[in-house]
């Protein structure tokens, strides 16, 4: 089964001032030999990060494969905006995209972020959403 671990879990897992026992709570996610980083993932967590810690990053990601994109992640991305404004509910752009992704590769998107349940409220997006310890 392929997981698509989400921006949320790494943010949680590599910021310095995380909670040692919400690290270990991911530790098992992140060495899955499942899981995989999806490019609208690396933008999210890359785009901010300052050089050292980009370094780092990178270094930690490149020993992960990365979902393909596919070529009409824009029109999927649309269609589940649509999709769930038609149901009330907006959706931020960059997890239309992680959606898109994971749809495309039949893979369990693994998250912290609520608003991916709207998203798998209008599809078949598989979602494994998780609540922090504590």
């Amino acid at each position: 089964m392929t997981l698509l671990l989400d921006t949320s879990l790494w943010i949680d897992f590599t910021r310095a001032r995380s909670p040692a026992a919400l690290k270990q709570f991911i530790a098992p996610f992140v060495l899955d030999p499942e899981a995989h980083l999806a490019e609208p993932v690396l933008f999210e967590v890359l785009r901010s990060a300052r050089p050292e810690e980009a370094r780092l990053l990178e270094a930690q990601f490149a020993t992960l494969p990365t979902l393909s994109t596919p070529t009409d992640l824009w029109q999927r991305a649309i269609g589940l905006g649509q999709a769930c404004r038609q149901v009330g509910r907006t959706v931020l752009s960059l997890d239309l995209l992680v959606a898109a992704v994971a749809l495309h590769h039949d893979a369990v998107l693994v998250s912290f972020n609520a608003d991916f349940e709207a998203i798998a409220s209008v599809c078949e997006l598989r979602l494994q959403r998780l609540e922090r310890p504590g």
